[in-house]
Formats: structure tokens, sequence, C-alpha cells
């Protein structure tokens, strides 16, 4: 008989991911964020260089280990119906934490496109 890793082991395995993908966005907000590149923010000088340096390789992480979850969700699903079921959901709403982050990241250059000004602008 196999041995299920329960539900509550599902939310665990879920659950880094999950916190992984709030900070992501943290990144993307604050990279969008206009404030955030001048002194005006009060931002300290750190954080904007670790935005600068780790936003797209944590971005490109997030992507693959979702991708990565997904893919054992799905064979879970198989193995364990419930467990997988829980990962699966979590894995979800993980996507549409990263579509949101993607949006996050679109937005200001779509916006800059449209008024004729470079990408990556940002008017204080």
């Amino acid at each position: 008989m196999k041995s299920s890793p329960g539900i509550w082991g599902a939310l665990i395995i879920a659950l880094p991911l999950t916190l992984f993908g709030l900070t992501v966005l943290a990144g993307a907000t604050l990279k969008e964020t206009p404030l955030f590149w001048h002194n005006a923010g009060g931002y300290p000088v750190e954080l904007r260089a670790l935005v600068l340096d780790a936003f797209y390789p944590a971005y490109f992480i997030y992507f693959f280990w979702l991708a990565f979850e997904t893919l054992i969700a799905w064979r879970l699903l198989r193995l364990f119906p419930r467990t997988g079921t829980v990962l699966l959901l979590a894995s979800t709403a993980n996507w549409l934490l990263l579509a949101v982050i993607t949006t996050v990241m679109l937005w200001n250059n779509v916006e800059n496109l449209l008024q004729g000004l470079p990408l990556h602008y940002h008017a204080p």
C-alpha cells in the first residue's frame, strides 16, 4: 500500500514556491515604481541594486520551479488523487500569481510605448 503525503504535505510542498512568488511580485512592484529608482523614494541603494541584479533571475527561477511543481502535481494526481489535487490547485494559484507578476512587469513598458517614451522609462 502506498503512503500518501497527504493534504498538509502538499501544502507544505507548495508553500515555499508561493512565498518565493510573493517575493518576486514585491520585486516587480518595486521595479516598476518610479520613485524606487530616484532618491526621492527613500529606498536604500542596496535594495535598488538587489532588485536590479536579482529580479530577472528570480523571475525565471520562479517560472521553472512552478513548471516543475506542476509536473509533480500531475504525477501525484495519478498516484495520490487527494494530494495531487491540492498541489495542482496550489500550482494553479501560483500560475495566476505569475500572470500578475508578468502583467506588472509589462504594464509600464506598454504605457511607455503608447506615450512615445523609451522602454523601462520611469518618470519621477
